[in-house]
């Protein structure tokens, strides 16, 4: 993967965090962390796990 995208992802993962350490509904939580989780795995050269569902819970 180019550095650009590494980096970019990087981003996002970072951000997703801050994201869900300010949310204060659970649901949302779960999904900046899942996103910052998934953003992650791409940085690391790992297929991101998909939980198409996560939101009906």
């Amino acid at each position: 993967m180019p550095r650009e995208e590494m980096e970019y992802f990087q981003s996002r993962a970072e951000a997703e965090i801050a994201l869900a350490q300010q949310a204060s509904h659970s649901r949302a939580v779960q999904a900046h962390y899942q996103l910052a989780s998934a953003y992650l795995d791409m940085v690391h050269g790992e297929t991101p796990v998909a939980e198409p569902n996560f939101l009906s819970r």
